[in-house]
């Protein structure tokens, strides 16, 4: 018996170091985080767990028990250092503003209880319950291996004060590495979480019977604990797994409710009721740049039939209705359903083209203003490698101006290149425009 109890620990340390080797080089492969991370670190303690069980049982001694508590700290540490500062996951990525200062002003809460109490005010609304839960409970967690490995490492050399003096400095050293690399935010309500959450643990890891259960898993004491107690703690676990299940339940549930409504408004279902017959209004909605037209429907004929309740004209439903649509996502859905219409441009255009055989993303201002005209930039493009876009000259009044265009085109690797044009413009005093393209 007693070498099998050899065998099962040495194979159990050697899965764990697997799991470790394997976890690492996932961490450098994709820097990510889920729940499935967790458990498997949580499925490699158990390996760990068990190395030390039966290398304890082998040696007739708790020895290899006290070690897996250092080796249980130092995975600990690693996924925290993770967490706080490296994993993408959790935006752990480096914020390029130009000075400090301007980070500090975006990333900085010095204000007790405000970002919980904004968490806790966002409980009915469209915020992903995932993000709340992280947010709250997870700071709520998050030092709380401290409050349990720290008593069992050092026993009667640890107390509430030094406990207390070791968060802090923990939490503020992790706070402020996060400024440093500007990474996350300085939260003061992070630091109220943390300690909070730890000093709780710590107070029930006192509790007599839970204390005896602890040492008796962690370091194979041999504690004697009554039915009675054991009854006690199933309870009051089975009580904090119920609520904390029903409050993620109620949650969802409302997160749910909430979702339906966003989709019905900005995802309505739209049928479309019109006469059959040709008429002569055929202008059924106009904008700043155009004006577009029906190529046979009479427009006052035309309605759209909302989520199955509601009744409009296409002007109404764009401009005062409580739905959040645009023309371009009805002109869509125009056209699949074969029903064809006109777009005509009220202002003089004209295109801009720029070759893009490496299909990079483009990004550009939609919308730039001078003091004579306006222009309006609007992607056409059929072809990713022949990028297309009508420009539209709104005049204001009299006057001409040299306006750059810039576009800019990202690849891949987050690279950037420019391409700029020079457009001069002249408005005359009747409001007419010319241009020249450089």
């Amino acid at each position: 018996m007693k070498k099998i109890n050899l065998i099962l620990s040495i194979l159990s340390y050697v899965i764990s170091f697997i799991m470790i080797l394997f976890y690492v080089r996932l961490i450098i492969k994709a820097p990510s985080f889920e729940v499935s991370s967790l458990v498997f670190l949580l499925l490699l303690c158990v390996f760990v767990y068990l190395g030390g069980f039966f290398l304890s049982k082998y040696l007739n001694n708790n020895k290899p028990m006290k070690i897996n508590l250092w080796i249980f700290l130092i995975l600990y540490l690693f996924l925290l250092v993770d967490l706080t500062l490296f994993n993408q996951s959790f935006n752990r990525i480096s914020n390029n503003f130009n000075d400090f200062k301007s980070y500090l002003l975006k990333n900085t809460n010095i204000i007790p209880f405000k970002t919980i109490f904004g968490y806790i005010s966002k409980f009915d609304s469209m915020y992903n319950t995932k993000d709340i839960m992280f947010n709250l409970i997870g700071n709520i967690c998050a030092f709380m291996p401290i409050a349990l490995l720290l008593p069992l490492l050092f026993k009667d050399k640890i107390n509430v004060k030094k406990i207390i003096i070791t968060l802090v400095l923990m939490i503020l050293g992790v706070e402020l590495l996060q400024l440093l690399l500007k990474v996350g935010r300085l939260d003061v309500d992070d630091f109220i979480l943390n300690l909070l959450g730890a000093l709780l643990l710590y107070f029930v890891l006192k509790i007599k019977p839970v204390n005896n259960v602890i040492k008796n898993v962690f370091l194979l004491e041999h504690n004697k604990i009554s039915v009675k107690q054991y009854l006690k703690m199933a309870l009051a676990a089975l009580v904090i797994i119920i609520i904390f299940t029903s409050i993620i339940l109620y949650r969802n549930s409302l997160y749910n409710k909430n979702l339906e409504k966003h989709d019905k408004i900005n995802n309505p279902e739209i049928t479309f009721k019109h006469d059959d017959a040709c008429g002569d209004n055929k202008l059924f909605y106009e904008d700043e740049v155009y004006k577009y037209y029906f190529k046979c429907y009479d427009a006052n004929g035309f309605y759209l039939l909302i989520n199955n309740e509601d009744k409009y004209t296409i002007k109404e439903f764009l401009n005062n209705s409580k739905y959040n649509y645009d023309i371009d996502r009805l002109l869509d859905l125009l056209s699949d359903n074969n029903i064809l219409y006109e777009t005509v441009n009220k202002h003089t255009n004209f295109t801009i083209s720029i070759k893009n055989d490496e299909e990079k993303s483009i990004s550009f201002s939609p919308t730039i203003v001078s003091d004579a005209f306006k222009l309006i930039i609007k992607d056409v493009s059929k072809d990713v490698k022949d990028l297309l876009f009508e420009v539209s000259v709104i005049p204001i009044k009299e006057g001409s101006e040299v306006i750059f265009v810039s576009f800019t085109l990202t690849d891949s690797d987050g690279n950037d290149s420019v391409i700029t044009k020079k457009i001069n413009v002249l408005i005359d005093k009747d409001l007419n425009v010319t241009y020249e393209i450089n």
